[in-house]
């Protein structure tokens, strides 16, 4: 190990962690365009690809990045801190989605909300939840 693969890994460290930010952004910017549009649920193209998103960024999240990385750089990327950040992250997402589940469950007494609506907030907001806390706790 070199100090240049130390400081090429803080970089792609970095750089995880800013994308991942902005794909939280993206996520929720999503959730707040699409909201009240029947279109964005249907079972089409654009139905499809709020799966594809969600399940990626979910998938990026789960594996920490970094797909062509081997060995030592891997290593270095994913050491002991960054697995307990996505820890941590994960844990708040579900967090998230429990709590938006229920604050959904309650809003619906009063305002109907489609079913696809609420799947999109609930799925959305848990991975943008879990997105942004990870790359606040790397970024720090």
């Amino acid at each position: 190990m070199t100090g240049n693969d130390v400081e090429r890994a803080e970089g792609l460290s970095r750089a995880r962690a800013l994308l991942m930010g902005v794909a939280a952004a993206v996520l929720t910017i999503n959730i707040v365009v699409q909201y009240g549009h029947p279109v964005y649920a249907s079972a089409d193209v654009r139905g499809a690809s709020w799966l594809v998103v969600v399940g990626l960024w979910l998938f990026m999240l789960w594996n920490g990045g970094g797909l062509r990385l081997r060995g030592r750089m891997r290593a270095l990327l994913n050491d002991e801190l960054s697995l307990r950040n996505r820890a941590r992250a994960l844990s708040l997402g579900f967090y998230f989605a429990v709590g938006a589940a229920l604050v959904l469950y309650v809003v619906q007494w009063s305002t109907p909300v489609s079913a696809g609506d609420a799947l999109k907030i609930v799925s959305g907001g848990a991975v943008a939840a879990a997105l942004a806390c990870y790359a606040w706790l790397e970024w720090r």
